[in-house]
C-alpha cells in the first residue's frame, strides 16, 4: 500500500454536527471568499458554496481526493464557484499574495501541521479586516493564543474536536 492510498484510507471527513456548528459560528459566507485547506472531501467548503459564498478556494494535496471535490461541485452545479488546487497546504498559505474573508484548515489531528500554520500567520497577513481563521482539531493540541494581529476569538468543543477562531484584535 502507498502513501497516497493510506492516507486517502485515512481521511477524517468533517461529520455533519461539526459543519452545522463551523457555519453557526461564522454566521455569514455569502458573497466572501473561503479557503478550505486540507479540504478532503470538500464537504465543508461545497456546504459554504451553498450558503452564498462567492467563491470557495479547495487546497488538497491528494489528487484522488481533488477529482472527487471536482466531481462533486460539478454534480451540484458549483463548479463556476469553486477551484481545487491540488497543492500542499503550507505551500498554498505561504505563496499566496492575497487576502481572504474565512480560511477554514482541518489539518490532520496530533500532524504538527498546525504550528506550520502559525508560522505562516507570524509572517503574512492572509485574512482581510474582518476576516476569520477557524481551525478545527483535536482536543489535546495546543494552539497560540495570538498569531501576529490575530488572537483566539473564541473555541467550541464538540467530543474530541474543538473549533478554534481566530480574529484580528480590536
Amino acid at each position: 500500500m502507498t502513501a497516497s492510498q493510506f492516507k486517502r484510507q485515512t481521511v477524517r471527513p468533517t461529520p455533519a454536527i461539526v459543519r452545522k456548528a463551523i457555519f453557526d459560528i461564522i454566521r455569514d459566507v455569502e458573497n466572501k471568499t473561503f479557503v478550505d485547506i486540507y479540504a478532503g472531501k470538500g464537504f465543508v467548503g461545497i456546504e459554504a458554496l451553498k450558503k452564498g459564498a462567492k467563491e470557495v478556494i479547495f487546497v488538497e494535496r491528494d489528487p484522488v481526493l481533488c477529482l472527487f471535490i471536482k466531481n462533486s461541485l460539478q454534480k451540484k452545479n458549483l463548479f463556476n464557484k469553486g477551484r481545487v488546487l491540488n497543492l500542499d497546504a503550507i505551500k498554498f498559505l505561504d505563496e499566496s499574495q492575497l487576502q481572504y474573508d474565512i480560511i477554514f484548515a482541518d489539518p490532520p489531528y496530533e500532524s504538527g501541521e498546525l504550528e506550520r500554520i502559525f508560522k505562516i500567520f507570524e509572517r503574512k497577513n492572509l485574512l482581510k479586516e474582518e476576516g476569520i481563521l477557524i481551525l478545527q482539531h483535536y482536543k489535546n493540541e495546543s494552539l497560540r493564543e495570538k498569531l501576529k494581529e490575530l488572537r483566539i476569538h473564541k473555541c467550541y468543543r464538540y467530543g474530541d474536536t474543538l473549533l478554534t477562531l481566530y480574529r484580528r484584535e480590536e
